[in-house]
């Protein structure tokens, strides 16, 4: 049985300086915890950056609050997989439950991930996510500038900064309750597909342009008019503009908040 190993390493916990009695549950298994710190944050991404910052492993796994890996198997069939393939980077399929009744509301299956689906806003199921500690200091954290799609600017940036080896695992490992920030409603969709897209838009070609607002026509730029010529027409602007990061970060907000 894989029941002890898969807590066996180094157990990191981060609270925002609840004051809910999520201490008290976290103090009930502080034997199991090899570091336990609560103080306030400046939301999920900071709060994973400092988890991140205190590993001393050589590979993450994040779970959020009220996530769960699916069994007692979940880390070493991950790891065992990262060493077969030689991966940095490995993933895997993921299910959201209901919180009362457990029952599977949607499954989300990974097997045909491919990098360009980045360009779509799709991206592998964070949750599922093995990532090297190498690729954080290579590409940064979690980018705090996001409200809940930090994690897709993250793997962007890592996807399109070299060749990643990375790998898939066919099997769900991580089970995720219904209610959290992220599957939390209509709203919640829509400002991780208008943030998706914004990222995509910053990292990607005049082909994804055209693809983007083909599929969009123009729902998440309320202020671009669409046609034909739109794509080209945004990255005129943006070379004209001579953006840099802050710049197109302080036009992505300025989208963001008028869509919410």
């Amino acid at each position: 049985s894989d029941k002890s190993s898969y807590l066996t390493g180094q157990n990191i916990v981060i609270d925002g300086g609840s004051t809910d009695g999520t201490v008290d549950v976290i103090e009930k298994y502080r034997e199991k915890i090899s570091v336990f710190l609560t103080e306030p944050d400046d939301g999920i991404y900071d709060a994973l950056n400092k988890g991140i910052g205190l590993a001393t492993g050589d590979t993450v796994a994040i779970l959020h609050s009220d996530d769960l890996f699916y069994d007692n198997h979940v880390v070493s069939d991950m790891v065992n997989r990262m060493a077969v393939t030689d991966a940095e980077f490995c993933f895997s399929d993921m299910v959201i439950v209901d919180n009362v009744t457990d029952k599977v509301l949607r499954y989300y299956m990974a097997s045909y991930f491919s990098r360009w689906m980045f360009r779509m806003g799709w991206m592998p199921p964070h949750p599922t996510c093995f990532i090297k500690k190498s690729l954080f200091d290579e590409f940064g954290g979690y980018s705090t500038r996001y409200l809940i799609a930090g994690d897709f600017d993250f793997l962007v940036r890592m996807f399109y900064g070299r060749d990643i080896k990375w790998a898939y695992l066919n099997r769900i490992t991580v089970k995720m309750r219904q209610g959290g920030v992220s599957n939390s409603g209509w709203k919640s969709k829509k400002i991780i597909k208008t943030t998706h897209i914004l990222t995509s838009l910053y990292y990607h070609s005049s082909y994804l342009l055209k693809c983007l607002m083909a599929s969009t026509k123009g729902a998440y730029l309320k202020n671009i008019r669409y046609d034909s010529t739109t794509p080209q027409r945004i990255e005129k602007y943006i070379e004209r503009e001579s953006w840099n990061k802050k710049q197109w970060h302080e036009w992505v907000d300025s989208k963001l908040n008028e869509t919410l």
